[in-house]
């Protein structure tokens, strides 16, 4: 039953996976029809648009097309950011696979202490795996944007306090952002390398700074973006704004910081409490072995060391909730 359910779950994924293929091709197609036809009809009929006086405003909103938008939407329901895609720990379609595995080794758990129970099995094999699919999915990609944005915002102090230093010894901000792109480590240095690189082929800089915002996603930044925009626009010193910023983010640091020295009496316990089933288990089995097999000969000590193994992970899971929401 569980390697049914595996090669089920993998046709299942296979065909997500054509599907998405797909959709991805015929939007990228009806994109490039559009663009072509917008471009013919300024080659062709450029008098024929009516003149109108569009006033200037700076906004963080972006206007997408609705392919674009259908496109992010759909990689949003699996928490796939396809603007960070690239920065992924790996490429982001093996997630899903891998995530199969996970579930497919969790089922085969479960369904030993339900096999007495029929419905309940027949529903956590065909409604449960899809469902604890999609959240280990989820939880993989929302680890790897907390760890990304956990480092830009302790980084971004100390780039903040670059462009203040160029900025007050006369160094134009273009070239300020090329400095902190030098001396910056990743992933700060790559998201200011590409403001730089987009400042430098004539982007205007309130254009360079609104998509360094809206990609990067963090209310820092937007800060950020806001401030040298209408730095830029109405003049000004900046250098008191990205001072009062840098200090902010610092103390917001170490805020989180001294939680985590608060709550390391937890972390350790927990971990611990982690270790000591299977470091005790280990230790009986040396002693005495007939004693702890009888956990996996009968079907009864399989259901017991199956529920355990379920309520470890699941109070593992509770405890880090608890310790996450804390330091939030």
């Amino acid at each position: 039953m569980g390697m049914k359910l595996l090669v089920v779950l993998l046709l299942l994924v296979v065909l997500l996976i054509a599907v998405a293929g797909a959709t991805m091709m015929l939007i990228k197609e009806h994109d490039r029809q559009a663009k072509l036809k917008e471009r013919l009809y300024e080659t062709i009929a450029p008098s024929a648009r009516p003149t109108q006086a569009v006033e200037e405003e700076y906004s963080l909103v972006r206007t997408v097309s609705r392919a674009e938008e259908l496109k992010e939407k759909a990689a949003a329901l699996i928490g796939v950011d396809l603007q960070q895609a690239e920065t992924y720990p790996i490429k982001w379609w093996l997630v899903p696979p891998i995530a199969l595995l996970l579930d497919a080794g969790m089922i085969f758990l479960l369904s030993h202490p339900l096999a007495s129970y029929p419905f309940l099995l027949y529903l956590t094999e065909y409604f449960g795996s899809i469902v604890l699919w999609y959240l280990i999915i989820r939880f993989i990609f929302n680890m790897f944007k907390n760890r990304r944005n956990a480092k830009l915002v302790e980084q971004f102090p100390d780039a903040l306090n670059t462009v203040v230093r160029c900025v007050r010894v006369g160094i134009p901000m273009g070239e300020a952002l090329r400095t902190v792109a030098k001396d910056s480590m990743e992933p700060t240095k790559r998201e200011f390398t590409i403001l730089a690189d987009k400042v430098s082929i004539g982007v205007p800089l309130d254009a360079a700074l609104r998509d360094l915002a809206l990609r990067v996603k963090l209310t820092e930044y937007q800060f950020f973006a806001t401030a040298l925009t209408l730095q830029a626009r109405s003049g000004g010193g900046i250098t008191q704004t990205l001072e009062g910023l840098s200090d902010v983010i610092r103390k917001r640091v170490a805020l989180k910081a001294r939680g985590y020295a608060l709550t390391a009496e937890a972390r350790t316990s927990a971990m611990v409490l982690s270790v000591l089933p299977f470091v005790a288990g280990g230790m009986i089995f040396l002693v005495q072995p007939d004693y702890i097999m009888a956990l996996f000969n009968t079907k009864g000590g399989e259901s017991v060391i199956t529920g355990a193994i379920v309520l470890l992970i699941f109070g593992m899971g509770t405890i880090q909730s608890m310790i996450s929401n804390v330091l939030k």
